[in-house]
């Protein structure tokens, strides 16, 4: 019996031995923080949003409104730009029109205080607008630029001629996107039938990761 017992004591004390000697003397361990892919959009500081509408309709100096997008999405980011203006129906219409896939277009800046209907809206952005249909909506020349044309693209026209769109990142970075509205005054938009006030028009820009 006291042999037993002995014999037992003996292999607990092996065993206790064994687990000792294969024990962790060092550990290791990963720590994560994710970080998502984003892309976001500010009005550029300094750029030409007011100026004022000669009496022939020209304007004192260039509008240059302009975008700048901050991503750090490896490729990139996208961006829509439409422009629209109030009516005096209560809705808004677009402003902008240019050709799929180009650059440049025509842009209307409309009364903000006696609102134009949405026909001389549509007349003002025509290629041959006549100034009895167009009250209280005048006409210019627009065109997109980028300033780094390694990090973004020119955003181009749609075929619907409304909005205006592109890859104005084309990798993680920052771009600027410029809209330059020619202080040149588009024929028969301009007449004394347009009343005196100011003239506006509201570009919206949205974005998103590619």
């Amino acid at each position: 019996m006291k042999k037993t017992v002995f014999s037992f004591a003996l292999a607990t004390l092996v065993l206790g031995y064994a687990t000792a000697a294969n024990a962790a003397t060092s550990a290791s361990q990963t720590i994560t923080g994710t970080l998502n892919p984003f892309v976001s959009v500010t009005t550029v500081e300094g750029a030409t949003t007011a100026v004022s509408v000669n009496n022939d309709g020209t304007l004192s100096t260039n509008l240059t409104p302009g975008f700048k997008f901050t991503s750090n999405n490896k490729n990139g980011a996208s961006a829509t730009f439409t422009v629209k203006v109030n009516t005096s129906d209560g809705n808004q219409a677009d402003a902008i029109a240019g050709t799929g896939n180009s650059t440049d277009g025509k842009i209307v800046l409309a009364n903000a205080g006696t609102l134009p209907n949405a026909a001389s809206v549509l007349d003002a952005l025509s290629d041959s607008p006549a100034a009895a249909t167009n009250a209280n909506a005048i006409s210019y020349t627009v065109s997109f630029s980028v300033d780094n044309t390694t990090n973004g693209s020119v955003p181009v026209f749609d075929n619907t001629g409304n909005s205006v769109s592109g890859n104005v990142l084309k990798k993680n970075g920052t771009s600027q996107i410029t809209m330059n509205i020619d202080k040149s005054v588009r024929t028969n938009t301009y007449s004394v039938d347009d009343v005196a006030g100011s003239y506006q028009a509201t570009i919206y820009c949205t974005s998103a990761t590619l």
